[in-house]
Order: structure tokens, then sequence, then C-alpha cells
């Protein structure tokens, strides 16, 4: 894997924010600052069809300094438009408010349609219809993981929430081979399950582009699950979605966050078997104790901060993760966990 652009590599060595960048022909980069300090922003995409309108690529986080960049850089690449109104169609690769938090602004101010994979979809009318937890199903799940007693009021306040900030209303559900709708572009959905159940890569064969959106990063891993309960397994949705993506790994990819990159193909076998890598990891404690719960294999996994040092969010992430990873291994088997270095 290399980057692809200077100008990104350089401003994220000097701790800077990107400025807009042209990628190529009628497709720019804008970085999007976002709260939370784990990543500093996100990467906005617009496409400049050939009847001058643009097509915005996961618009960002929402504030006003964002807004003011946003309509900042449409006026720059369509100046005989009008800002927003210039703004033609709107797709997010998933629901993360730190890529679709400002559509719903975006939206409202242009007037084009917001579209987003059919399962993201499902996933924001949940959100609307339910931001509680109900209290029976919180407690069998805890009682399902066999949460101690003294740590379940900790996590009572975060499991089956959905953060705030999520975009609520989508106008068009996306499906695999779609094709967007821009006048001078060939841009096909590729559904990516895995980091969230409708997460969408976007391929551009004529121009050699793959936007990956949270699905391969170059400079972090992403998470997976993280888009509410889904009736399959994530990681094993994120094991087959790599497999498609790698078929593609020679176009340039433009990610979420981070930088461009070329060796997409090298980067997305790296982010597999990082998930597979704590998979490994559970599949040995199974292998001594099949019938352990998900609290005590998340007990003797290696965690960054340790197991004693997670609390509240941390700790139900890391049982929802276990508890992942365990479902995984029981289902697929060791077969599944492909390492020269592996043995049970």
């Amino acid at each position: 894997m290399h980057n692809t652009s200077t100008q990104q590599i350089e401003a994220l060595a000097r701790g800077e924010l990107p400025p807009l960048e042209q990628v190529c022909d009628d497709v720019w980069s804008l970085a999007q600052p976002m709260p939370g300090g784990h990543l500093a922003y996100s990467l906005t995409y617009l496409l400049l069809g050939a009847d001058g309108g643009v097509h915005v690529v996961d618009p960002g986080w929402d504030s006003d300094a964002n807004w003011d960049r946003l309509t900042g850089a449409l006026a720059a690449i369509a100046p005989d438009g009008s800002g927003a109104g210039v703004v033609t169609g709107i797709t997010g690769t998933h629901l993360h408010p730190d890529h679709v938090g400002m559509a719903a602004r975006l939206r409202r101010a242009s007037g084009a349609p917001l579209a987003m994979h059919g399962a993201e979809r499902t996933a924001l009318e949940r959100h609307t219809a339910r931001r509680g937890v109900d209290q029976d199903e919180l407690t069998e799940r805890l009682d399902e993981w066999d949460v101690p007693a003294p740590r379940r009021a900790e996590l009572a306040g975060f499991v089956d929430r959905s953060p705030d900030g999520l975009v609520l209303a989508v106008d068009r559900s996306l499906s695999d081979g779609d094709v967007l709708p821009v006048p001078g572009f060939r841009t096909v959905v590729m559904s990516t399950p895995g980091h969230t159940a409708g997460h969408v890569c976007l391929r551009d064969d004529d121009r050699g582009l793959l936007y990956t959106g949270d699905h391969v990063l170059p400079t972090v891993f992403p998470g997976l699950g993280l888009g509410g309960a889904t009736p399959s397994n994530p990681l094993a949705d994120y094991v087959a979605s790599i497999d498609r993506v790698r078929r593609y790994g020679h176009y340039e990819a433009l990610p979420g966050h981070g930088h461009r990159f070329a060796g997409l193909g090298d980067r997305a076998e790296e982010c597999a078997d990082h998930q597979l890598k704590r998979a490994r990891e559970v599949a040995v404690i199974l292998g001594a104790r099949e019938e352990s719960s998900v609290w005590d294999v998340a007990s003797r996994l290696t965690w960054t901060a340790g197991w004693e040092g997670l609390q509240g969010f941390q700790l139900l992430s890391a049982l929802s993760q276990t508890e992942m990873h365990r479902d995984f291994v029981r289902a697929q088997g060791l077969s599944a966990l492909k390492s020269s270095d592996y043995s049970p």
C-alpha cells in the first residue's frame, strides 16, 4: 500500500486538515473535521456531473464550520452554481454521523435526495421509532453474556442505544449493483456489510476508483457491527465483503478517513486478517473451554486498555465484539481462520 495524495500525507504529518483536492477529472475530496479525537476528519467526495450538478458522497459531520467548508468547496468547483443549490444528489456509504450527519441539512438546503442502502434506511427508521432500551431485553442480553451483577448498572445506559446525530430521512434505498444518477459517471453500488449492515462501497470502473467508506481504511482498522443488531454475523459479512473488494485491488482507494492510496488489494487482506486474528484468540479459548460465556472469553482476551480498564461503553463494545467473534468461530469452524501460524 502507498499513498497517492502528497497533499493529504503532508497535511497529516503537520497535524493539519488536508485542503480541497482534485482527485481526477470531475472528482474532488474535502476533509471535514469531526469530534472524538480518534480520527481528526472524514473525507467527503464531490462528483461534478456532465450537467453541471454536483453529487456529494458522505457530506460529513454536521457543524456550521463544516457547512461553510462544504459550500465553499461547491462554489470553487462549480462557480456558475449557487452554493448548496448546485447539489443534485447525496449518497451515504453508511449511517454514522461522521459521514452523513450533515446530509439532513444539505438535503433541506438543496432539495437533493439522499440515498443509502436499504439496511441502513431500516436501521435509521428503527432509531426514529425507538430510542430507549427495553428492560426485559436488556436483562436477557446481560444474562446471556453472564455479566456479574456489580457491573450491570454501568452497561444499562448503552445496550442497543442508537447514537445521537443520525440522519433520519432517506429518499432512496440503494441495492447492490445500482448505478448512481450522475451524468458522465457510471458509479456502481457494491454492498459491503460488516462495519454496518448496510455499508456500501462505490466503484467507478471508467476512472479506476473505489470509494471505500469505512470498509477499508489506510491508517486504522474499522470496527465491525457498529450499526445495530443484525440477523447475520458482522465478521462473516466483513470477510465475504473483503473478498469482493479484493477483485478491484488495482483501483485507487478513496477512503472515508486518512488519505487516498494504491494497493487496495493488499490493504483489504490486512484488514481481514486483523479481524481474524481476534477470532483466532477466541478459538484458542473455546478450544480449552467450549461452553465459556461471553464475559469469561472477553476477560481472557488482550485489550489495549487492559481488561480491568474497560468501563461503560468501552466494556459494552468489548463484550459485543467478543460475542461476534465467538459466534463466528462456532459457526464457521477453524477452517475459516486462515493463517499459516495458527494452531488450534
